[in-house]
């Protein structure tokens, strides 16, 4: 796989993180392909086509094809059942409407997608609000003002400076201006961040 496989996000803490940890980089492949499923097309059942058939896939250990070949890594049976239960949290929220009922999905959804960083050998721990705004951007979410009404009296605890760094330009940007993240203008912030101790608040 290559970087453009990968959020923009994920591509970094692989590079810093996770450059000979296969499995991690292999998952955030997954989780990019899973995310990314809705905003190719609005047709409810081809996306859950699409997530049925990579379940099945990994289930059957047919890594052949040229999308299944990047989780060739899964094939210990501890590790697929873990991957297995994370996919099926996936296509729980394509369910849900409500934001709070996607919300606790995505909490299990992260649970899981950390145990598997666990299993691998890592300490790291990616944040459900991360993983959730991630989505939602991706998505392209249209009611924001629901999403913004939902976390306004949130407190939001990010480990992670670089899913920090892109949480507060999701906040800014995507749901106050309603504005797409380019990459540039994550970077932007994030270099702000690195030299500034304290953290920029964007204003």
């Amino acid at each position: 796989m290559n970087s453009r496989n990968l959020f923009y996000v994920r591509n970094l803490q692989a590079k810093f993180y996770f450059k000979k940890n296969e499995i991690v980089r292999s998952l955030f492949f997954l989780e990019n392909y899973l995310f990314s499923l809705p905003k190719q097309t609005e047709e409810i059942l081809v996306i859950k086509l699409r997530v049925k058939w990579i379940y099945d896939q990994i289930k059957v250990d047919n890594f052949t094809n040229e999308l299944t070949t990047n989780f060739i890594v899964f094939k210990d049976s501890i590790l697929k059942e873990k991957i297995l239960t994370f996919i099926d949290y996936f296509s729980q929220t394509l369910e849900e409407k409500k934001i709070e009922n996607i919300f606790k999905t995505f909490q299990k959804l992260n649970k899981e997608f950390n145990s598997i960083i666990s299993f691998s050998g890592s300490n790291f721990l990616s944040s459900v609000y991360f993983q959730f705004f991630q989505y939602m951007y991706k998505e392209d979410f249209k009611n924001r003002n629901e999403l913004q009404n939902f976390f306004s009296n949130s407190r939001l605890k990010i480990n992670d400076h670089f899913e920090k760094v892109f949480i507060k330009t999701f906040l800014k940007f995507f749901l106050k201006k309603k504005k797409k993240i380019s990459k540039t203008i994550y970077l932007f912030y994030l270099l702000i961040c690195f030299f500034n101790k304290n953290e920029s608040n964007f204003s």
